[in-house]
C-alpha cells in the first residue's frame, strides 16, 4: 500500500539498476521516473484512465487535450465532467459509451459511493474490487488509478497490450509474452514493478 515519493523512487531505481541488466539500460536512457500522482485530486486520474481504454498514449493524450481545452482547466474534477454536453464529449473523440462511464464516476463520487478518501487507505486489490463495481471500469483500469492515481509502487497489469509489445522488444521474445511469462519476467522487479513498466512503456513513446 506504499506510495512513491522522492526518497522511494531513488530506492527502486537502485533496486531495478541491481536486478536486472535491461533496467539499467532503460533507465540510462530514459532517466528518473517522472510519475507524480495528483494526490490531491484522483478523479482526474481515473478519468484518465477510463479516457485511455483501448487507445494509444497518443490518442488518449490528445483527448485529454481537447477536454481539457473545452473546459479550460488543467484537471478534471466530477462538476466539470457533468457540466460537458453530449456534443462536447463527440467533439472530443470520445465515444457514447465512454461518455457515459466518466459522467457514471462522477455521479458516484457526487453521490458518495465512491469516496477516494476511504479508498485511498485500502490494499491494491481491495481498490480494484471497489472501482470495477462502476460502469465500464475493468481491472486494466483500476489498475492505472493505481499507478498514476494513487502512486502504488508495485502493479503489474499483466493484460496491458503496450506492456506485453514493450516487454517482447526489451527482452527480444518471438511472441508477445503469456501472463505467467510476464509474471517470471517481472519477478526481479518486485517491490517496484510499477516504475519497471513506466520504464517499459517509454520503450514504446
Amino acid at each position: 500500500m506504499t506510495a512513491m515519493n522522492s526518497q522511494l523512487m531513488r530506492k527502486a531505481i537502485r533496486h531495478l539498476r541491481s536486478s536486472d541488466k535491461k533496467m539499467t539500460d532503460l533507465i540510462d536512457k530514459h532517466g528518473m521516473c517522472n510519475i507524480k500522482p495528483p494526490i490531491d485530486n484522483p478523479f482526474h486520474s481515473l478519468t484518465s484512465s477510463i479516457i485511455s481504454q483501448q487507445l494509444s498514449s497518443h490518442a488518449a493524450r490528445a483527448i485529454k487535450g481537447r477536454l481539457l481545452g473545452m473546459l479550460n482547466t488543467k484537471y478534471f474534477t466530477p462538476d466539470a465532467i457533468l457540466v460537458l454536453s453530449s456534443d462536447a464529449y463527440k467533439k472530443a473523440g470520445l465515444s457514447t459509451a465512454k461518455s457515459k462511464y466518466l459522467r457514471g464516476a462522477a455521479l458516484a463520487v457526487k453521490s458518495g459511493e465512491l469516496n477516494f478518501n476511504s479508498i485511498i487507505k485500502y490494499e491494491d486489490e481491495d481498490v480494484i474490487n471497489v472501482l470495477t463495481m462502476l460502469s465500464g471500469v475493468g481491472r486494466w483500469t483500476a489498475e492505472m488509478f493505481l499507478i498514476f492515481g494513487l502512486g502504488r509502487l508495485d502493479v503489474l497489469s499483466v493484460n496491458d497490450a503496450g506492456l506485453k509489445r514493450g516487454l517482447k522488444l526489451t527482452y527480444g521474445l518471438q511472441q508477445n509474452p503469456s501472463a505467467d511469462e510476464m509474471m517470471q519476467l517481472s519477478n526481479p522487479w518486485r517491490p517496484y514493478r510499477s516504475i519497471a513498466c513506466w520504464y517499459i512503456w517509454r520503450e514504446l513513446d
